[in-house]
């Protein structure tokens, strides 16, 4: 009775559908929700407003280059490639976060925010992955 474990997948009709747009989405609201430790130094906090910043386009370009998919292919495969890009920037400033902060429990959230880029997204690969 292996076909009672089949789930037929519903037809992607927005952007709002696709796994990876909602992966990067709940990620950048993680790093919204992101705190610094008590009496953290300043390039911490201005690294932490950088790294948000980053974050939020991750999902703009995924859903900008759902809506170009049949305009202008080219350029929603640009778009795919510019988000691959904040991608690993984002992955470099939480590296780098890491190795600002001393404190213990801010370092484990930062690494788990870290892993959950690095392996979360590697699982949903960004790739033109419509006709």
């Amino acid at each position: 009775m292996e076909y009672k474990k089949y789930r037929v997948k519903t037809t992607i009709k927005s952007f709002r559908d696709l796994e990876i747009y909602k992966r990067t989405t709940l990620l950048c609201a993680e790093l919204f929700a992101l705190n610094p430790p008590e009496g953290a130094n300043k390039s911490l906090n201005s690294e932490l407003v950088i790294l948000r910043d980053l974050s939020k386009y991750v999902p703009k370009y995924i859903a900008e280059s759902y809506g170009d998919r049949y305009s202008d292919r080219a350029l929603g495969i640009s778009k795919l490639e510019k988000a691959a890009q904040v991608i690993s920037d984002v992955i470099t400033k939480l590296d780098l976060i890491n190795m600002l902060t001393g404190d213990v429990n801010f370092k484990d959230i930062v690494l788990k925010l870290l892993s959950n880029y690095q392996m979360g997204l590697l699982r949903n690969r960004l790739k033109p992955s419509y006709p």
